[in-house]
């Protein structure tokens, strides 16, 4: 008799999370542009830190409660990378390819938001005028602004995930210690 192969846990939570991202990603879009773009697209990014502790812990539990630092911090960062990548792509197939109209909308909605968000923080008008301009012939969903924008992702998901991984290796260690 065979034993059963378990999915590894890094493409289990990264797929939940995913799924739970592209949901978020589909309800803004079915919104209209200024969600797809604004507040209530963020809320995805709780997807991707809920599913890496808790796949860490899955971890942990697969390994009999022994989960070092390097073990805790491949879970937390795999899970971040799979959801972000996955997500990633998912929209880029959806402003270039199902809706390229809805695409095509959103570079001028991200200029009029960029220029509010100048004008709240008190940029003087000169330098507006400048990175508008600068902005202008760009399309910040074009595969390589998003693929930048995704590493970005990447290195600010990285200490996120190295302090939980941190946190759920401490335990280890306080535990290690105390027995």
């Amino acid at each position: 008799m065979t034993a059963k192969k378990k999915i590894p846990v890094v493409v289990l939570y990264g797929s939940m999370a995913s799924i739970g991202m592209i949901g978020v990603t589909i309800m803004t879009y079915l919104e209209g542009p200024l969600a797809f773009i604004g507040g209530p697209a963020y809320s995805m990014y709780v997807f991707p830190i809920v599913f890496s502790i808790v796949a860490a812990l899955a971890e942990k539990k697969r390994r009999g409660g022994l989960l070092g630092f390097r073990q805790a911090l491949k879970a937390c960062f795999g899970v971040i990378v799979l959801s972000l990548t996955v997500q990633t792509i998912f929209t880029l197939i959806l402003v270039k390819w199902i809706d390229p109209h809805f695409g095509r909308t959103l570079p001028g909605i991200v200029m009029a938001k960029m220029e509010a968000t100048y004008r709240r923080f008190g940029v003087p008008e000169d330098e507006i005028a400048k990175s508008l301009a600068d902005q202008k012939n760009t399309n910040p969903f074009d595969p390589g602004p998003m693929l930048w924008g995704l590493a970005l992702k990447f290195v600010a998901g990285f200490p996120i995930a190295a302090l939980f991984a941190a946190v759920i290796g401490q335990r280890l260690m306080n535990r290690d210690q105390k027995g």
